[in-house]
């Protein structure tokens, strides 16, 4: 994909930012018609927290981050430097962290994390759909599972189950959109689907979810998007959305101004930066999460897998074994906690003991951006009629990319009420 260089002609959608959900906007908007302009600060695909990830396409485990849960353990974990959730004990955090806490309510927890999944359920279909029109996002119907090393934490999940569904791994069904399908599985059974395994206390195999590659898929969708007529300019820095009285009249950047009838910000971190200039308010923070990729032999594993009580997926690719984990919010976004990369390590020595590791090929840290009330941004500002945010997505960029930019495509193009359910509103945070 070649920079297109100052051409900055008026587009029906400029988006700023080529990430997982910039990129899929792009390809759903271009798809349908739309003249469409991207704005990408990095000089390829891969800046900013799209470089890697778990890859993991899993619907069962996308939740908001505020949950009672999280709460408690980012005060436990505060001074644990190898937990997997850590809290630094920042003051310029505390604000922040106090929105936090207040809108981590059981109730909105249970609400949110129902629309989310759902959510979730369908930009699964559009990634399959996307493998399914050529599109080479590394999309893989894997299915996935989640492992327990513990008899603790299997008997307190497998209390959860439908004891009328049948007795573990005869039938045992998890509630959910794809309970027909998720099984509650004992130690045998578990290691019998995954040799791969050592010594666990059982599982729940979705065999539903997936996986692909965020570079892969950020390049196979903004290629769709050129194909339909997207332009894409690499190496362009956003100084600043230019306002009138009420709607956004431009983008400022070091390659000239750009110009468009409707304007996404679609731009990670920066885009409290961009919004809060044009009088829209947009707590982010970043929380760090670490990749290890490892050339790997001997018993690798074929299905992707969480280790439940270490927290840490560990996604096998063609020619990777990935290990990704730790939740890490208020630190310096530049430092590599060796401790926090032990610890992922370990969890993967752990849970693939006959793992046989020839090299490590790259040890990464990327900032997710999080809202202050643990749910992306979604949605149309009433502030500013012609601007939709979509950022804040934490580590669901991937999971959500292709829903959220039909979301946005519909909304934009066909006059969907898409861009107005008030718990994704980028007008939220003003008015709190």
């Amino acid at each position: 994909m070649a920079n297109m260089g100052t051409n900055n002609s008026h587009a029906d959608v400029v988006i700023i930012g080529a990430g997982a959900v910039g990129a899929a906007t792009a390809c759903e908007l271009a798809r349908r018609g739309a003249s469409v302009t991207v704005l990408e600060a990095g000089d390829a695909v891969g800046n900013g927290c799209s470089y890697a990830n778990a890859g993991l396409l899993a619907p069962s485990h996308v939740e908001p981050l505020t949950t009672p849960a999280n709460v408690l353990d980012g005060l436990r974990y505060m001074f644990a430097p190898d937990s997997p959730f850590h809290v630094h004990p920042n003051p310029k955090l505390l604000p922040w962290f106090l929105q936090f806490a207040a809108a981590s309510t059981p109730r909105r927890a249970r609400a949110m994390t129902a629309r989310l999944q759902e959510l979730a359920e369908h930009s699964l279909q559009l990634h399959a759909a996307y493998a399914d029109d050529g599109m080479d996002t590394g999309y893989r119907h894997s299915g996935s599972m989640d492992v327990f090393l513990t008899e603790q934490h299997y008997e307190q999940t497998r209390e959860t189950f439908d004891d009328g569904a049948g007795a573990p791994g005869g039938g045992t069904h998890q509630p959910g959109a794809d309970s027909g399908q998720t099984r509650l599985l004992t130690a045998d059974e578990t290691r019998t689907l995954e040799p791969a395994l050592g010594t666990v206390a059982g599982a729940i195999h979705r065999p539903a979810e997936a996986i692909c590659g965020s570079q892969e898929f950020v390049a196979a969708t903004l290629k769709t998007a050129e194909q339909h007529g997207a332009t894409i300019h690499w190496g362009t820095h956003v100084r600043q959305l230019d306002a009138g009285a009420t709607r956004i009249t431009g983008v400022s950047t070091n390659r000239g101004r750009f110009t468009g009838d409707e304007y996404v910000v679609a731009a990670g971190l920066e885009s409290d930066r961009l919004c809060g200039n044009v009088g829209v308010r947009m707590p982010l923070q970043g929380a760090k999460g670490y990749v290890v990729d490892l050339e790997v032999t001997g018993e690798v594993p074929e299905i992707p897998m969480l280790f439940k009580e270490l927290k840490v997926v560990a996604t096998p690719y063609p020619d990777r074994l990935r290990l990704s984990g730790t939740l890490e919010l208020g630190g310096d976004p530049r430092e590599l906690n060796q401790r926090r990369i032990q610890a992922i390590r370990d969890a993967g020595d752990r849970g693939l003991p006959r793992l046989n590791i020839s090299r490590t090929i790259q040890t990464w840290a990327g900032q997710r951006p999080c809202t202050s009330d643990g749910v992306p941004v979604i949605g149309r500002s009433t502030k500013r009629p012609n601007l939709t945010v979509t950022a804040g997505h934490g580590m669901w960029g991937l999971t959500l990319g292709p829903v959220t930019g039909e979301l946005v495509a519909r909304g934009l193009l066909e006059a969907a009420p898409t861009l107005h359910e008030a718990a994704f509103s980028p007008d939220r945070f003003s008015r709190s």
